[in-house]
């Protein structure tokens, strides 16, 4: 499955960059996670719930930075999760690209992901409908937390 989301933020693009490079500080942003660890320089672990349709699941996940370009503000993550309980899993490969215009950032995200599992049964439309939630919400975050500095 393709996800394309983005979002401006009211906030210059080396800022902009900065906020999502701190992982710990930026990770309050993703709906449902918890527990985020850094296990290297470019990898960490988190949990992650998420309900799809009538299913809560819970994901154990590593995301691992494959590719980071800080002049071109663009980077490439990969992460994958599993929940054992319900045996779901996920991975994804998630393309960042930033640019700034007048002192506004637009933040571009491409995501590639693969859904197993019982959830993954669930198909597209209700899967892509929670993924433009979750993106929704963690904008929403991004941007209240940008704005407000």
């Amino acid at each position: 499955m393709k996800f394309e989301h983005s979002f401006t933020v009211d906030a210059p693009a080396d800022k902009t960059w900065d906020f999502l490079m701190n992982v710990p500080e930026m990770a309050v942003c993703i709906p449902g996670a918890s527990d985020i660890a850094q296990i290297d320089e470019t990898t960490y672990d988190a949990n992650v719930k998420a309900k799809i349709g009538p299913i809560g699941a819970k994901f154990a996940c590593r995301v691992a930075i494959a590719q980071l370009d800080p002049a071109a503000r663009t980077g490439l993550v990969e992460l994958t999760g599993k929940d054992s309980k319900l045996g779901s899993s996920i991975k994804a490969k998630m393309t960042m690209s930033m640019t700034e215009q007048d002192g506004h950032t637009t933040v571009s995200v491409v995501t590639d992901a693969d859904v197993l599992g019982k959830i993954g049964q669930y198909g597209h439309g209700m899967i892509s409908k929670r993924a433009d939630s979750m993106f929704d919400d963690f904008t929403s975050c991004v941007k209240a937390r940008l704005e407000a500095q």
